[in-house]
């Protein structure tokens, strides 16, 4: 029909469903009505596949000549060969593209700290955002070593940047070199996982050319912890020197605590900027002779069992306790600052020890005494990886009732007499 308001007016309405006219010229410039509207339309074919291309309705392109003018336009492109369809996808792409390369590292690493964890306890059954002492960490470190290259975009930064950068920080901390790398590394793998299209934004990683090169610093684990002759000596002092502090009959039995049940610190004294409780009583049931830490490292509540003399320190101070939290004072407040409490015990006995050195030390005690490895694992509550394991497959779950032999050996090793 000719291209004219009169003809267009004409065409009625269908009471459902669509049908389409067309206009003279150019081929394939119609008219697509439906029950409620009225719209231009190209329709033809290109590289062989049927493609519709949507002009306006006509209540919108009043202009008659604008919308012959477009549909002409649309018939060049088909006849040189562009795919209406393939255009939009390559655009939006583009645009995608264009976005993702203008995205700085400080926009980078907020999103993966943000983004729930991908692998290690719990990954897999739900969205497991990653704890709150991660997400500080992944900032501190970031921060504090990649602070002046936070507006720069992430393909910016290249290998040799990352090699230079990673050289200047082992000088003086290396564990912290490999820490911020690996950061650095996670962040920019995940912007890479946030990205559409089928080509990574990122094609090399910069942070790979460390391994490359061979320049991961060599680091190794601390060991620090009291040698089995020692121990008496420290618990001596721990039960004699504490005495007068504002806070000395707390730490007494909170060291005490650790150094038999290798507890970590926070799930004894708590951390507020971390999210994580002081040991309350109502998780620690003196008659069963259990203690449970909640929500801990590897996302799991831990109950373990208590040995004899443990469990009779925690019954006195529950006799005096009116609070809440097991080492809390008389007015319920918990102090995880043991600097005073440390430094009185090294004055007395020597030696210098850190929470975690107590940790190591009950882990190394235990391996002393024969105790399996699969048991000193549910000690430390720590998560093996290894799903293959034939044996703990025969062995079973190990239950808080068969710790209780292993933790009484380790009490009474830990709490025998000082040697003359």
């Amino acid at each position: 029909m000719d291209l004219s308001k009169k003809a267009i007016e004409a065409v009625p309405h269908p009471v459902a469903g669509q049908k389409f006219v067309w206009f003279d010229t150019p081929r394939g410039f119609g008219l697509r009505v439906t029950p409620t509207t009225k719209t231009f339309i190209f329709d033809a074919r290109v590289n062989g596949k049927k493609r519709r291309v949507t002009i306006g309705r006509v209540d919108v392109f009043t202009d008659l000549k604008r919308a012959r003018a477009e549909a002409t336009r649309q018939a060049d492109a088909f006849n040189r060969g562009v795919d209406p369809a393939a255009e939009k996808v390559r655009l939006k792409e583009a645009s995608v593209r264009e976005r993702a390369e203008a995205l700085t590292l400080k926009d980078a690493i907020k999103r993966y700290a943000d983004a729930p964890k991908k692998k290690g306890s719990g990954y897999g059954s739900g969205v497991k955002l990653k704890k709150a002492r991660t997400i500080r960490d992944i900032h501190t470190v970031t921060n504090r070593h990649f602070g002046d290259w936070m507006d720069k975009t992430v393909t910016s930064i290249t290998g040799g940047m990352v090699k230079e950068r990673h050289a200047e920080i082992a000088v003086d901390a290396a564990t912290q070199a490999n820490l911020a790398m690996r950061y650095l590394r996670a962040a920019l793998n995940h912007v890479n996982d946030e990205s559409e299209g089928d080509t990574p934004l990122i094609v090399s990683n910069p942070v790979d050319r460390l391994k490359r090169l061979n320049q991961w610093a060599d680091t190794k684990p601390k060991k620090g912890r009291l040698e089995r002759d020692d121990i008496p000596v420290w618990v001596s002092a721990v039960r004699t020197e504490l005495v007068g502090l504002k806070h000395g009959a707390e730490h007494k039995d909170a060291l005490l605590f650790i150094l038999l049940t290798g507890a970590r610190l926070a799930e004894v004294f708590g951390n507020d900027q971390d999210g994580y409780p002081a040991l309350r009583w109502s998780d620690v049931d003196l008659k069963r002779r259990t203690v449970t830490f909640r929500d801990t490292k590897n996302r799991t509540d831990h109950e373990t069992a208590l040995g004899t003399e443990l469990t009779k320190t925690l019954a006195s101070r529950n006799e005096v306790s009116s609070g809440h939290y097991v080492f809390g004072d008389k007015d319920d407040k918990v102090s995880s600052d043991l600097r005073t409490a440390f430094a009185r015990i090294q004055q007395a006995s020597g030696l210098r020890v850190t929470a975690h050195d107590l940790r190591r030390t009950f882990a190394a005690v235990a391996n002393t005494l024969d105790i399996s490895a699969y048991k000193l694992k549910r000690l430390l509550n720590h998560i093996s990886g290894n799903t293959s394991d034939v044996t703990a497959g025969y062995i079973g779950e190990i239950t808080t009732d068969d710790l209780r032999e292993p933790m009484q050996r380790i009490e009474d090793f830990m709490l025998r007499a000082v040697k003359a």
